[in-house]
């Protein structure tokens, strides 16, 4: 009977669940083989008149799984707000820890629902608790663009500049992730532009890794260093030149980049984009002045690398630029 009643509630057959309720008695706290309770399911589900029913014969709200997970935690699937309600007036533990580390507000980021983790947020929940990978909510909520819920976070203490595993901030995360407006919420609640992660990349290397000239532009405007360097001396330009994105050169240079800047390879960005047959990129370097003759650590220039690769016009804009070839 116990194993009908959690398999009823598995499958939000209130009604069925409530007849068997009333033919017997019945362990509401039974568990299945993953540790979980008919709370779990009906949680999961959102069945808000299951859970209620439930919660009045006795189910505990605290109730952990094999894995450490509450009825809070399933309850993000959902993101029903009256059966979140209903569980935490019944002593469920917003800030309770899954194996992963993970709680039900980050549950509930990573559901997207952001309603309800403003909810678990007014309840208590504790926006700087990381899981075990060192991710707090912030990051996540930045990587999928929840605007709304970065917003909240700033303003109940969600840090801005909290590390994870590999040193990425929740700026480094929106950058990646391509979320320009979560950028713009961060950026104007001060998070520092130039923080670096363990790689030595900067919220600006990663925009330009990801071609996203919009947050580019937000963030050298906000006062992000167009020349920081990787741990292997590759800075922006390099980056930009070895794609051949020419808008997002143009921004670089237009903050003060130098486009004889080189890497520990010693190559320059004409170096690189001569490499990779970016003529248009070869181009705004040497209408910037980039020098056609400057020669990397194994002493060979853009011209060589060109013309090993048959790129017939960028040898050209070379030899008009005055390389000696």
């Amino acid at each position: 009977m116990d194993e009908m009643f959690l398999n009823a509630c598995k499958n939000g057959q209130k009604g069925v669940a409530q007849t068997l309720l009333a033919k017997g008695e019945i362990n509401v706290n039974k568990r299945d083989p993953m540790g979980l309770t008919a709370l779990h399911y009906a949680s999961q589900k959102g069945a808000r008149d299951l859970v209620s029913m439930l919660l009045e014969k006795g189910a505990d709200a605290c109730a952990c799984s094999n894995d450490s997970v509450t009825p809070l935690h399933m309850s993000s699937r959902s993101g029903n707000k009256d059966v979140i309600r209903m569980l935490i007036d019944a002593g469920a533990d917003v800030n309770a820890t899954d194996r992963g580390g993970r709680t039900p507000l980050m549950a509930m980021a990573s559901e997207g629902k952001v309603d309800a983790a403003k909810m678990l947020l007014e309840a208590g929940a504790d926006p700087s608790i990381a899981d075990n990978d060192g991710h707090t909510v912030m990051d996540i909520a930045t990587s999928k663009g929840l605007k709304g819920l970065v917003s909240a976070l700033a303003e109940t203490g969600g840090s801005s500049e909290a590390r994870d595993s590999v040193g990425n901030t929740p700026l480094h995360q929106a950058c990646w992730n391509s979320q320009g407006e979560v950028v713009r919420v961060l950026v104007d609640g001060g998070a520092d532009v130039n923080a670096l992660n363990d790689d030595g990349e900067s919220p600006l290397f990663l925009a330009v890794h990801r071609g996203s000239l919009n947050i580019v532009e937000m963030l050298l405007e906000a006062g992000a260093n167009p020349s920081a360097s990787l741990n292997t001396g590759d800075r922006p330009l390099h980056l930009a030149a070895s794609a051949g994105n020419l808008y997002i050169g143009r921004a670089l240079i237009g903050a003060g980049a130098d486009p004889d800047c080189k890497n520990g390879a010693g190559s320059t960005p004409l170096i690189l984009a001569a490499r990779n047959g970016r003529n248009d990129f070869v181009s705004l370097l040497l209408e910037k002045g980039a020098d056609p003759d400057a020669a990397d650590n194994d002493g060979r220039t853009a011209m060589h690398y060109a013309s090993e690769a048959g790129f017939t016009e960028i040898v050209e804009m070379l030899l008009m630029a005055g390389a000696k070839g």
